[in-house]
Order: C-alpha cells, then structure tokens, then sequence
C-alpha cells in the first residue's frame, strides 16, 4: 500500500552564518585531539628550542685616529682620520679587517685550524652537553659527550698533505686513549704526551677528564677555512654619529672564552697591520729618497763648478746686493712651489678639485707663480753677464734647497719610522662575552599555539571529510520530512541488545533522548490519524543504525503515556529485541506465528512494567520474505491495528533486503531511521527508490545518533526535529 505523509515539521531559521559556538562545540567534542596536538606542538617546541648551542656575543671599542702622536709633519707621512674617509673607503677598510690579511694572523695566534669534536648524541647532542639535569647515564652510548666533560689540545703538527684527514681518539682509561688515522693502525697515549699517528701528523693532549668509553674526532682544517669561519662571526660597525671614527668590533660563536679572544685578536691583528703598512710605506720613501740623493748631489756639485768656472772666466767674483736679493727672492718662491706640488700629489689622491683645502693650495700656487714670473721679468733687465751669473748662481741654490729637503725629509722619516705608533687605539677591550641566543622561550610558545592551531584543523578536517548526513537540511533538501531528531547516547552500541542501557526509556525516563522521543510520540499522534491504519514500520539504509533502539524506546515511551502498544521484531534473520525482555533464543515468535507452528497466545509477551505487548522474531527461517508475503502477515497486521493504539514493527535495512518493501505494504506509516554523519545521501535516496518500487512511499526519518560537537553546522542540528536538540533539567 501507499503510506501518505503527513508530518508535522516546525519552522527553521534561514540562516547559513557560522556560529563560533559551534566551532567551540566541535573543538569541545574532539577535546582530547586538540589537546594531543598542543602537546606534541608543546613538545617539539620545547625540543627545538633546547636542540642549538648557546650563541654569544663579545665586543671591542676601537678609535682610528687622525694622525699619530710626535712630531707635525706634512699629511702625506702621516695617518688620516677614519671618519673623514668616504663610504667607498670606509667599506674598503672594513674589508680589509675581514680579510685574510687580518684574520690570519688571528687564526695561527689561536690555532683555529685546530679541531677536537666530541662524538654527541644525534639531534640533541648540544642540548645534553649544556644542561646537567636530566643526564644521561655513561653506560648509555658512552662515546656520546655529556655534560661536565673537560678536554683540550695544546699542540697539533700536521703537514699540509694531511690537512683535513680525521683521527678517531677513544678513551680507554682515566688519562690514557686510543688514536688512529683512517688505514692505520691505533696508537695509544696519555695525557701530556706526544702521539704522533703518522709521519707529519703529531698532537698532545694536555686535559681529558672523560669517562673511559668517550670518543673524538682530531683534524686539522685548511688555514683558509679557519679564517672563513672567523669571518662569519665578526662584523664592524661605525658608532654613531657618522665620521665619529669610533667603531664597534663585535664577534659571535658558541663558545663564550673563544668569542673574546678572537675579537681581541682582531683589534691586534688590525693594530699590526695598520702599523706594518705605515711602515711599508714610510720604508718606500725613505728608499726613493736615498736613490734621488746621489743625483741631487751631482747636480749641486755639476752647478757649483759650472759657476765657479763662468766666474774665472769673466772675472766676476759675486752678485750685487741687489740681485743677492733678487736670487734668494726666486729661490725661496720656488722651494715653496716644490713643496706645493708635493702637496697637491697627495691631495689629488684623496680629494676632489672643487675641495676648499685642493682649492686653497690651487690658489697660492697660483699667486707664487704669478710672483716668481715677476721677479724672473725683473731679473731680465739686469746686464747680460750678471744675468748669466744670477742664473747660475740660481740653479747652484735650487739644487742645494732641492738636496736640503731631501735630506730633511729622509731624517723626519726616519723619525717617524722609529717612534711611529698605530693610529688604531683600544678603548675598551672585550673582557666578558655576553649570551644572545638562541630565543628558547619563543618555540614553545609557537610550538603551543601550532599544536592548538593543528589540532583544530585536524577538528574541522575530520568533520569536513565526513560524507554522511550533517543536519536536518540536508534531509529536507531531499523532500523527506524529518520527524525528529534523536541524540547520541554515550557509552551505547547501537548492536549491544543486551544491555540495559538499550532500553532507556525505562532506566532513564529524564533523559534527554527518552524526551526527543516523547516528541517523536506526539508527532506522529497527528500523523496517524490521517494514515490508513495505526501501524509504524521502522528501517534503515543499513544495519547497526539505531532503528531497534528507536522502535524498543517509542514502543515504551507510548505504552507509559496510557496507550496499548504492540512492538513487533519484524527482522527475521537478525532481530535480537528478544533479549531486552528477558526471552530465550528458542521462544516462539513472528515466523513461527506465520509458518503455524505457533498461536498468537505462545508469541504474545507482555511488559509487565508498562503493558506493552511484544513478539520477538522466533526461529529464523530459510525464507523470512516467503512468510512475510503470506496472508497470515496481513491479517496480523488488520487484527492488530483493530485492536492496539500503536503498532510499531521494527525492519531489517532496506538495502540489505527486500523484507521492508513488503512489511511497508501492511503499515500505515513507514520511517527511516538516518544516522548523523554516516548515512549518505545516496543511501537515502537508494531506499526510497527502493521502497517505491514496492509500493511503499517514506513518510518521513528520524535522525539518530546526533553530535552536535561533530557536526559542521551543529547550532542547527539542534534547532531540527522536536526536542533533540533542546536541553532539558531535571531535579
């Protein structure tokens, strides 16, 4: 037959907005996921924030001079200031302290190229060396270092052809070890001694205050690896304000005593250098000097014979007063020219034409040239022989003045090369390096909140990837009537008939499931009345849905309303109701009413809490769909509705078996019972084809095992049915 529906649906809001509480109530329901994910995150942050070395910092104040102290000479002997340089200069300078030219003398000072590495633990090898709590025991993995371990090498001599080959040192006794290159054979030593592995290859341990069991490794690294190393942890900056000449020379590494001597080291290096390249320059002089000298004196001693001759031959033994003037006035303007272009040399090299100082010079050369062109006008009109005595006698002077200035300058160097001091001054030295990382408070705060963030993901994930049935709109989207909504019990297997739980209409009348069916109760009161008869077949898509647990506790919550209720096990190949009233396996039942083996009187139990009546499945037999299609079944159905105010008959699946599409003919109603998050709608729609193929129309579904906490839309799930989602408190 045909069932018509006729359900009464209360009114829903239109709203599609996401709910925060709803996002609240999923995270709540899937609390402990969330929690094992900040606990993991919480875990690895912490980890990852113990894993690296302590990093330090060690810093020097350095101040670059003008010019050294001692005797003023002309700019070009002397130092310049380091503020005054350009940024092109600057960064020059800069690139000449990280260079080799300065860190390699640091490098032999400090023997970086020396290496001895502890074995350490993989991962958190650094982590167990700085923390004393908790430690691990020696017996674990011994070769591995711990904290405590005190170890040093004072000598490595190691030829160039065996610069990166590792030697492996294992400790066998207080003081005393093992040592072997690769391919060779182990030598033993002790603490103080000389072991040399192999011909070029000789160390000396001077501390190793290890339990016997730990292991080393022993290299000597290439001088420009060590140098490169040094490099990455230095840095220079100027101290504001710019051209201050002031600068910070700082250092990072991971070991705190190291980090201080090798920024030290540096400033000294510098100092050296800067020294070392004055000198060079000032030695470069001084030898130009002493190769110009002997010239310079041949041209004085050429000049002077020159005019001692032009005197003899003309019988002239001197100048007037006048020209004696005249010639010291031309000499002097012209040393002073000399000078000038000495000057302007070194400027050119440091400064623009359009410089006030370049200017200044450009301009009193100007004039001198402009004076000395004067006087050599006036000396033109003087008679013809006291002329060429003048010029003479001028040529002798200028070569004198040229070889006086000459030696002048080659003694003021020597001065400077001997009492010459760095125009780099130590201000402050490093003394103490202080710790700047790594940040260890900051990865477990974003190890904390990753985890959280990961777990709610997970959360929403997981409910996302859920293909099932989420709200009661999707079940209305498909034009089945949802009659109520029904939810989960906790600690209750749909598939565990067994157990008193499973009737909780009975143990727990207050519940709030027991109540959604109360709703159910009353909806289908209206419903009813207007169907063919006073029947209700109840199914499923699928086994393990809820629909036993829907017909047992209705049948109930009906009977405890006053009205005479007959629940049949209508499932003839698995039904199990039997057990919730305390029947054997072997009690008549529906088949063998059927099949006549039995008669109403030996099938027919009655509840003797609430007076419903009820008939289990009986045997089950070979042909459950013969005996349904049989005129016996229909005629149960016609008495029993004639006499009972409800009869509910509980159904196998519908995909399971034909068996609903015949009972459903007998019914007046017929409900499919959807589980949350697990019927899909395919399922739905299968069913309903399934039945209608039979003659059976769906009057509508109930929705069972609701979780709001899992559901995408869970402020709606509660708003759906009749009293499923509404909280109920009792005293």
């Amino acid at each position: 037959m045909t069932n018509t529906p006729n359900p009464t649906i209360p009114d829903e809001d239109d709203g599609n907005e996401f709910h925060l509480a709803d996002l609240g109530t999923q995270i709540l329901a899937r609390k402990w996921l969330v929690a094992s994910c900040a606990l993991v995150g919480l875990a690895l942050g912490t980890l990852s924030g113990q894993l690296p070395p302590d990093k330090y910092s060690a810093s020097a104040l350095v101040h670059i001079e003008r010019r050294s102290q001692g005797i003023e000479l002309p700019e070009i002997l002397v130092g310049e200031r380091f503020g005054n340089l350009s940024l092109a200069q600057i960064t020059t300078e800069t690139h000449i302290i990280r260079s080799s030219f300065t860190l390699g003398p640091v490098a032999d000072e400090l023997n970086l190229d020396w290496r001895l590495e502890p074995q350490r633990f993989p991962v958190i090898g650094h982590m167990v060396v700085r923390r004393s709590w908790p430690q691990v025991p020696n017996w674990i993995l011994p070769g591995y270092t711990r904290h405590g371990d005190a170890y040093e090498l004072d000598l490595l001599e190691v030829d160039d052809h065996l610069i990166n080959r590792r030697a492996r040192i294992v400790v066998t006794g207080e003081g005393a070890f093992s040592a072997n290159l690769p391919k060779r054979e182990p030598v033993s030593g002790r603490v103080g001694e000389i072991v040399e592995l192999a011909p070029g290859f000789r160390f000396r341990l001077s501390q190793l205050d290890v339990p016997p069991g730990r292991e080393f490794t022993l290299w000597r690294s290439n001088k420009l690896q060590a140098v490169a190393a040094a490099r990455s942890g230095l840095s220079v900056r100027e101290r504001p304000p710019r051209n201050s000449g002031i600068a910070d020379f700082s250092y990072q590494g991971t070991d705190s005593d190291l980090t201080i001597m090798i920024v030290n080291g540096v400033v000294r290096s510098y100092q050296r250098q800067t020294l070392n390249r004055r000198a060079a320059e000032i030695d470069r002089s001084i030898a130009f000097i002493e190769t110009q000298l002997p010239e310079v004196r041949a041209q004085t001693a050429a000049a002077a014979a020159e005019l001692a001759d032009f005197r003899q031959e003309n019988d002239v033994s001197d100048l007037t007063v006048g020209s004696q003037q005249l010639l010291q006035r031309i000499v002097g303007i012209e040393a002073d020219l000399e000078e000038l272009r000495f000057r302007e040399e070194d400027l050119a090299k440091r400064l623009t034409p359009n410089h006030p100082e370049y200017r200044t010079l450009l301009d009193r050369k100007a004039r001198l040239e402009e004076r000395l062109e004067e006087l050599r006008a006036e000396s033109a009109e003087l008679p013809p022989i006291e002329q060429q005595l003048l010029a003479l006698q001028q040529k002798l002077e200028r070569s004198i003045e040229i070889e006086r200035q000459l030696s002048s300058r080659a003694e003021q160097l020597n001065i400077v090369r001997a009492s010459a001091v760095s125009n780099i001054n130590l201000l402050e030295p490093a003394v103490r390096s202080r710790r700047i990382g790594p940040d260890r408070r900051t990865p477990i705060v974003a190890g904390l909140l990753g985890g959280l963030f990961l777990g709610v993901l997970a959360v929403l994930g997981l409910n996302f990837m859920r293909r099932g049935i989420d709200d009661s709109r999707s079940i209305e989207e498909l034009g089945l009537p949802l009659f109520a909504t029904v939810n989960r019990v906790e600690g209750l297997r749909t598939d565990d008939t067994n157990t008193a739980l499973y009737s909780l209409a009975r143990t727990q009348p207050n519940d709030i499931v027991v109540e959604s069916l109360r709703g159910l109760r009353t909806g289908l009161q209206f419903s009813l009345a207007t169907a063919p008869n006073k029947s209700l077949m109840i199914t499923s898509p699928a086994p393990s849905l809820g629909k036993s647990f829907i017909s047992l506790n209705l049948s109930i919550v009906s009977a405890q309303a006053g009205n005479r209720v007959l629940l049949i096990d209508a499932d003839l190949r698995k039904g199990k109701l039997r057990k919730q009233f305390g029947l054997p396996r072997r009690h008549a039942g529906l088949s063998d009413l059927l099949s006549g083996r039995a008669g109403i009187e030996e099938v027919l139990v009655t509840d003797p809490e609430t007076g419903m009546d009820f008939i289990p499945t009986g045997s089950y037999p070979p042909n459950p769909a013969d005996l349904l299609t049989a005129p016996q079944f229909k005629k149960l159905m016609e008495e029993a509705t004639g006499y009972y105010d409800l009869v509910v008959v509980d159904c196998p699946p519908v995909l399971a078996v034909t068996d609903p599409g015949i009972i459903g003919q007998a019914t007046g109603m017929s409900l499919l019972v959807i589980k949350h998050l697990e019927t899909t709608k395919a399922e739905i729609q299968s069913s309903r084809k399934i039945l209608a193929n039979s003659g059976v129309t769906l009057s509508g579904a109930i929705l069972t095992q609701f979780d709001a906490s899992a559901s995408r839309y869970g402020h709606y799930g509660h708003k759906y049915g009749y009293y499923g989602g509404y909280k109920y408190h009792y005293n």
